[in-house]
């Protein structure tokens, strides 16, 4: 119960914090004031801070191992910024998304250091890396624009959970969007074809899938009898 709370006091001063972080990016990236407002608005970060300081105290009660908190929160804190700079100026910042291959190039190297098999620690990231980057070129092939900063990102995701947590953060993406889209429907306020920012919705996926990972048991399962 206690770290329950420790988790979601640092939640708390993890979205103040990323919240000026976002506000940084946005402003390298426009200056128009109402992009900037916009994140500066006191109900987006109530909000942004009560939904960080949840998602924190459930990784808290999640995982037991310091290490993997860290990480987890980490991944959670970045997605949730990404996702919303993306909606507010349709852009994912590099840095954030290099921070994310920098917090799991850090983790493998630490569960390598303290007895994790080299092949057992990196494949599967390297796997996910893979599939994020390929699924995302997908699209292009049929003439579906798809931006370099969604793609980075969608690799980076993959990276971050490895394939089995790719797919999952995948699925829930696909349906949180075409959830959006046939809003957008029957409400004809877009169409199938109105452009929509992917970095909310994998972000969504992503998070859900750092608290809940579905495949988790049979990723491993996997993994370790392929290598």
């Amino acid at each position: 119960m206690v770290e329950t709370i420790y988790g979601g006091a640092l939640g708390t001063l993890a979205a103040l914090a990323f919240n000026r972080i976002a506000i940084f990016q946005i402003k390298r990236r426009t200056q128009e004031t109402s992009k900037i407002e916009a994140v500066k608005n006191i109900a987006l970060i109530v909000t942004w801070v009560l939904i960080s300081g949840v998602l924190f105290a459930v990784t808290f009660l999640r995982y037991s191992e310091t290490a993997a908190r860290l990480e987890a929160v980490a991944y959670i804190s970045i997605a949730i910024s990404i996702g919303i700079v993306d909606l507010d100026i349709k852009k994912i910042p590099n840095s954030s998304v290099l921070a994310l291959l920098i917090i799991r190039t850090a983790a493998i190297v630490y569960a390598i250091a303290t007895g994790t098999p080299v092949k057992e620690a990196l494949i599967p990231s390297l796997i996910g890396l893979a599939a994020g980057f390929i699924l995302y070129q997908l699209p292009m092939l049929i003439g579906i624009p798809i931006g370099a900063g969604d793609v980075k990102y969608s690799a980076a995701i993959g990276y971050c959970l490895g394939a089995f947590g790719y797919l999952q953060a995948a699925l829930i993406m696909a349906v949180a969007l075409l959830i959006y889209l046939v809003y957008l429907v029957v409400t004809k306020k877009g169409s199938l074809k109105t452009s929509v920012p992917m970095g909310p919705y994998l972000s969504l996926g992503a998070v859900v899938t750092v608290l809940f990972p579905l495949f988790g048991e049979l990723s491993q399962q996997v993994f370790s009898s392929l290598f």
